[in-house]
C-alpha cells in the first residue's frame, strides 16, 4: 500500500490532537456507582456537571463490550425535555457527547435523529414535550441503555418514563441513567424516597463542580442564594411545600446549621413504629441550654441531630434505634405505642438486652391528633428555636407537605415531634395549651 505525504500529515495531526486534548477527569459525584443497578439518577444543582457525567457514561458504554451482535453493538436512546434539547444539550453543548468524543456524528434520517459512533453504535434522540414525542418514544424500538436528560423538566414525565422502561430489553443488562435538577414531580419524589429499590441516587451541589467558571457560580448564587428555591437550584435538594403544612421551607433554611452545639443538655431518640408495612421513624433531637454571663438561663433551642428512619423487621428497627441512641449518647428513647403497643416496647428492650445496655425507655401514647401535638414544635421553628443540623431531605419533605388531610402517616415527622416533647422543649407551650383545653396530648411511662 502506498501512503502519500498528505495521509501521513493527517494521521500525525489526528494523533497530536488526541494527545493535546485535555483528558476528562470525573469529579467524585460524576463517577457511576458500583453494582448491578437498573437506574442511576444524578440529582444535582445547576452547573454541577450532570450532563457532563452522563455524556461521558454514554460514550463509555458505546465503546464498551457490545450489547448486540453485528454492525450495531449498542442501540441506545436519549430523552430530553424537547427534541431540540436532546440535540443541543446532550450532543452539541459544551458538556455533550461531541465534547467527549469528537468522532461521533449527529445524523438526521427517515427514522429520526441519531448519534452515531465510528464503531456503529447508535443513540436515538427523543423529546418528552408533545403527544407526538410520546408516540415516537412508544414506537422507538428496544434499547440497551437510556439517558434521561433533565427528567424533572419532561412535560409528559409519566408517559415518557413508562415507555423508556418498557423499551429497555436489549443485552444482558439493559439500564438507564438520569440527570436532573430536582422538582417536586411525583416520579422524582418516588425516586428520591427509595420507592424504586433498583435505582441508585447520587446528589451534588453547584459548589461540587470546581471547574464551573466563577462568573457563572456568582450569577447562580446571586439569583438563588438564601432562598428556598436555592435548595433546589444550587444544592440539588428536592423541595416540596403545601401551603397548609405546619412547616415551610424558608423557616427550615433560615434555621439550618451544620455543627452540633457543645452545650446540649439533653438528647432523645424519638421512635414512631409504623402501623403496617411503612417506615419506622427514628429521629434524634437535642436541647441546648445556655447560661448567660449574668446567670440568666436563656430560652432553650432544639436541634434535629439525625434521621435514622428505616423500613425493617421489628428486630431490625429495634437494633437501629438502639444504635442511634448509642451513637448520640442519648438520655432516653421515646417510643410511641399507639400502633405497636407492648410489642414496640419489647422490641426496644430486647435490642437493649442484646447489647447489654441500660438506656431509659419512655413510652408515649397520643390521645389527640397529630396536629395539636406537632403545632408547638412547629411554633418553636417559626420562632427560630428549632434547628436542623445538616440536611434531612425526606424528613423535611414530610414536614412541609403533611396536612391533617394527608392520607400518609409522617413517621419521620412524628418521631421528631416526640423527640422535641421528650427533651422538654415544648413543655411551657403545652402547659399553656393544656390549661386552655383541659386535655392532655399524651401520657407517658418510663421503662428501664
Amino acid at each position: 500500500m502506498v501512503v502519500n505525504q498528505e495521509q501521513i500529515a493527517e494521521a500525525f495531526a489526528n494523533a497530536l490532537e488526541g494527545y493535546l486534548r485535555p483528558r476528562w477527569r470525573p469529579l467524585p459525584h460524576q463517577v457511576p456507582p458500583p453494582g448491578n443497578w437498573y437506574g442511576w439518577l444524578l440529582l444535582a444543582g445547576r452547573g454541577a456537571g450532570k450532563t457532563d457525567a452522563c455524556s461521558h457514561y454514554m460514550n463509555e458504554h458505546a465503546l464498551g463490550p457490545p450489547c448486540l451482535p453485528g454492525p450495531v453493538p449498542h442501540w441506545m436512546g436519549i430523552i430530553a425535555p424537547t427534541l431540540g434539547d436532546a440535540a443541543t444539550s446532550a450532543y452539541y453543548g459544551p458538556s455533550g457527547l461531541r465534547s467527549h468524543n469528537p468522532d461521533t456524528k449527529l445524523i438526521s434520517g427517515p427514522g429520526g435523529i441519531i448519534v452515531r459512533w465510528p464503531n456503529g453504535a447508535e443513540a436515538k434522540l427523543f423529546g418528552a414535550y408533545t403527544s407526538e414525542d410520546i408516540e415516537r418514544l412508544r414506537s422507538g424500538g428496544n434499547r440497551c441503555a437510556y439517558w434521561g436528560e433533565e427528567i424533572a423538566a419532561w412535560r409528559y414525565i409519566d408517559d415518557a418514563w413508562d415507555h423508556m422502561r418498557f423499551g429497555l430489553r436489549i443485552g444482558k443488562r439493559p439500564h438507564w441513567i438520569g440527570s436532573t435538577t430536582p422538582k417536586p414531580k411525583q416520579l422524582i419524589k418516588d425516586l428520591v424516597s427509595g420507592k424504586h429499590s433498583d435505582v441508585v441516587l447520587t446528589s451534588a451541589t453547584t459548589d461540587d463542580n470546581k471547574y464551573l467558571p466563577q462568573h457563572i457560580r456568582d450569577a447562580l448564587f446571586d439569583k438563588y442564594g438564601n432562598t428556598s428555591l436555592g435548595a433546589q437550584e444550587l444544592y440539588g435538594r428536592l423541595i416540596d411545600q403545601d401551603e397548609n403544612a405546619l412547616w415551610n421551607r424558608e423557616v427550615i433554611e433560615r434555621n439550618r446549621v451544620f455543627e452540633i452545639p457543645e452545650t446540649l443538655a439533653r438528647i432523645t431518640v424519638g421512635v414512631d413504629p409504623s402501623g403496617g408495612q411503612g417506615e419506622q421513624g427514628i429521629v434524634v433531637v437535642g436541647k441546648e441550654i445556655v447560661i448567660e454571663p449574668s446567670g440568666v438561663i436563656s430560652r432553650p433551642h432544639g436541634f434535629v441531630l439525625a434521621d435514622y428512619t428505616v423500613r425493617l423487621s421489628p428486630a431490625g428497627w429495634g437494633k437501629r434505634a438502639v444504635q442511634c441512641a448509642v451513637d448520640f449518647d442519648a438520655d432516653n428513647i421515646a417510643v410511641e405505642v399507639n400502633f405497636g403497643g407492648d410489642m414496640a416496647v419489647s422490641v426496644i428492650k430486647q435490642a437493649l438486652d442484646n447489647e447489654g445496655l441500660h438506656i431509659p425507655v419512655k413510652v408515649v401514647r397520643a390521645s389527640r391528633g397529630k396536629r395539636p401535638r406537632a403545632e408547638p414544635v412547629a411554633a418553636l421553628a417559626a420562632n427560630d428555636r428549632l434547628h436542623h443540623v445538616g440536611i434531612f431531605e425526606q424528613l423535611e419533605s414530610q414536614q412541609c407537605t403533611w396536612t391533617p388531610d394527608s392520607p400518609d402517616s409522617p413517621d419521620r415527622m412524628d418521631a421528631m415531634v416526640w423527640g422535641a416533647w421528650q427533651t422538654k422543649l415544648v413543655s411551657l407551650l403545652t402547659t399553656v395549651s393544656n390549661s386552655r383545653t383541659g386535655m392532655s396530648d399524651m401520657s407517658q411511662t418510663r421503662i428501664g
